[in-house]
């Protein structure tokens, strides 16, 4: 459903004024899973992300949020950061990985 608002403004001399906002939809559905593909682990210091399949057929996907944690749903080892395309590359020091741990990709798809 789409909406628009309505502002009416007075000055001091009592002269009014109405604009329009533009049209904009409330989208209250989150987006459609997809999958995070690893296409790239370059000597642990870069991740090449692939964000496959995440839509939202109300309102389109704007942007995606990625972090890296030890444990699921914790980004311990690497704080979210926006990211505006669905193909995402982070670089990572080696002192925040271990080789033989297992990491995960914390993704939120907006």
């Amino acid at each position: 459903m789409y909406h628009s608002l309505l502002f009416k403004a007075f000055d001091y001399a009592g002269n009014a004024g109405i604009v329009y906002s533009d049209e904009f939809v409330v989208d209250s559905s989150p987006p459609v899973d997809g999958n995070i593909v690893l296409d790239d682990y370059v000597r642990s210091s870069t991740l090449r992300l692939q964000m496959r399949q995440f839509h939202d057929p109300q309102s389109g996907i704007g942007l995606y949020r990625v972090g890296i944690g030890s444990r699921p749903d914790v980004t311990d080892i690497l704080q979210l950061h926006i990211h505006s395309s669905n193909d995402v590359e982070i670089s990572l020091d080696s002192s925040q990985v271990i080789d033989g741990h297992t990491y995960f990709v914390i993704a939120q798809v907006w």
